[in-house]
C-alpha cells in the first residue's frame, strides 16, 4: 500500500514538473514558430528569398526552400544591417528585408524626367564628350536605396534592372533594362567605370553606383559615335587586340603601397569562392582583363569573362598564346591588390561561352617553395620564381622561403 502512494506521488510531481518545463518554454517554443531557418519551406520562406534576390544579397529563383544560400543571404543581410547575424529569419529581419524590397521597387518605378537630346544614346568609348541637362530635369533621390553591395556578371533582378536603367538614362546601354547582367551591362558598366576614371573593373560596386547616382542626378548624358565594329577572329585563334578602344583600358598601376605579397594557401585561397572575378593588370603596359574563377587547387583555375577580355590578354603577351609565365598585378574580389603569376594558354576545359578562348589558364599565387618544389617540382617552381622575381624588382625583397 505504502509502495503505491509513493507512486502516485512520484507520478503527480512528474507530471507537475513538466507542466512547469512548458509554461516557461511557451515563449521560446512561440518564438521559434515565428522565425524561418535553415530546412524550412513554404510561401513565407518564398516572399523572404524573392525580397532577397530583390535586394542582391541571394541569386537564382525564390522556390521556398531555406538551404545553405539562403541561410548565408540572411546572414549577409544582418550583417549589413547591423542585426545579429545569426542566419535566423525573425520578424524583426523578415520585415526589415520585406519592407527594404517594397522601398527599391518602389524608387525603381518611379519614372525620371527625360530631358530631350539632340542625338539617339549609344555605347560610348574614351575620351568622347558628354553634355548634361539641367539637373532640375533630374532624379536625385537615391537610386540603390543606400545599398551599395556589389552588382556583378551573372547577377538577375531588381537592383540589376535599376543598374541597367541609369546606365541607359545616361547613354551607356542600348536597349531595355531585363535585370540580367550579361555581355551588354558588363560593357556598359566599364565603359562608364573608364568615363569616371574609375577601376574598368566591370564590377559594380560602392564607388561605382554611387558614381552613377550622381551621374543621374546630375542630368549626364554621352553623346558619342559609335566605334566601328572589329572584324571577329576565329575562335581558335584569338584577335590581338591594337587599341584600347577595341579591349578595355588602360589602366593606372596600382601604387606599391596598395600591393601585398599574399600567400596562396594562407590568405588567397582561403578569401576566393568559385564564380568570383580577378581583375589582372599587366605591369609592363597596364592593360587589364577580368578572369572568372574556376576552382582552387595548388593555383587558381580561370578563365576569360568576355571574348574582350581575352583579346586583352593576348594582347598583353604579345599577340599569341603562350605558356610562359608572366607576372601581373592581381586585384581580388575583396578589393586587395597582390602579386602573381600567369599565362594565356587555353587548356582542358571551359565554362563560358562565347569568350574566344577554348579552355581554361592558370594562375599562381606565392607559395612555400618546398611545398612547390615537392608538389609541382617544374611549372610551379617556374612561376614561383617569376613571382619572387617580380617582388624583389619591385620592393628589392628577397623571399627564401
Amino acid at each position: 500500500m505504502r509502495t503505491h502512494r509513493l507512486s502516485a506521488r512520484f507520478l503527480l510531481r512528474l507530471c507537475l514538473a513538466g507542466f512547469i518545463v512548458m509554461l516557461f518554454c511557451s515563449p521560446a517554443l512561440a518564438y521559434e514558430s515565428s522565425t524561418l531557418y535553415n530546412g524550412c519551406s513554404g510561401e513565407e520562406v518564398r516572399q523572404l528569398q524573392q525580397a532577397l534576390i530583390d535586394l542582391g544579397f541571394l541569386q537564382g529563383s525564390a522556390d521556398g526552400v531555406f538551404g545553405n544560400k539562403t541561410e548565408n543571404a540572411v546572414r549577409a543581410f544582418q550583417k549589413k544591417n547591423k542585426l545579429t547575424a545569426d542566419g535566423l529569419a525573425g520578424e524583426k529581419t523578415r520585415e526589415l528585408a520585406l519592407n527594404s524590397a517594397a522601398k527599391l521597387k518602389n524608387s525603381a518605378a518611379t519614372p525620371v524626367p527625360q530631358a530631350v537630346y539632340a542625338d539617339p544614346p549609344t555605347t560610348p568609348t574614351i575620351g568622347t564628350a558628354a553634355t548634361r541637362v539641367p539637373s532640375s530635369k533630374a532624379s536625385s533621390s537615391s537610386l540603390f536605396g543606400d545599398n551599395y553591395d556589389t552588382i556583378r556578371y551573372g547577377d538577375k533582378g531588381e537592383r540589376v534592372k535599376i543598374l541597367q536603367k541609369a546606365l541607359i538614362d545616361t547613354g551607356f546601354l542600348k536597349g531595355k533594362a531585363d535585370g540580367d547582367f550579361g555581355d551588354q551591362t558588363l560593357n556598359a558598366v566599364i565603359a562608364f567605370q573608364q568615363y569616371k576614371k574609375l577601376t574598368a573593373d566591370g564590377l559594380a560596386g560602392k564607388k561605382t553606383l554611387e558614381a552613377l547616382e550622381k551621374a543621374v542626378s546630375s542630368g549626364l548624358k554621352v553623346n558619342t559615335t559609335p566605334a566601328p565594329a572589329a572584324t571577329p577572329a576565329p575562335a581558335s585563334t584569338p584577335k590581338p587586340a591594337d587599341t584600347p578602344s577595341d579591349i578595355n583600358a588602360r589602366m593606372s598601376i596600382p601604387s606599391l603601397s596598395s600591393v601585398q605579397l599574399l600567400h596562396w594557401f594562407n590568405d588567397v585561397k582561403p578569401s576566393i569562392s568559385n564564380g568570383q572575378y580577378l581583375l589582372i593588370c599587366d605591369p609592363s603596359s597596364g592593360l587589364n582583363w577580368t578572369l572568372r574563377i574556376m576552382s582552387r587547387g595548388r593555383h587558381c583555375d580561370c578563365e576569360p569573362l568576355t571574348a574582350k577580355d581575352t583579346r586583352t590578354m593576348v594582347s598583353a603577351f604579345g599577340g599569341t598564346n603562350t605558356w610562359n609565365q608572366k607576372a601581373v598585378y592581381v586585384r581580388l574580389p575583396d578589393g586587395r591588390w597582390t602579386v602573381g603569376s600567369t599565362h594565356d594558354m587555353p587548356h582542358d576545359s571551359g565554362g563560358i561561352k562565347d569568350n574566344d578562348f577554348n579552355g581554361h589558364l592558370c594562375v599562381h599565387f606565392l607559395r612555400d617553395m618546398s611545398e612547390a618544389q615537392k608538389n609541382d617540382p617544374k611549372y610551379g617552381v617556374a612561376n614561383q620564381q617569376t613571382i619572387r622575381s617580380f617582388w624583389k624588382q619591385l620592393t628589392g625583397q628577397d623571399i627564401t622561403q
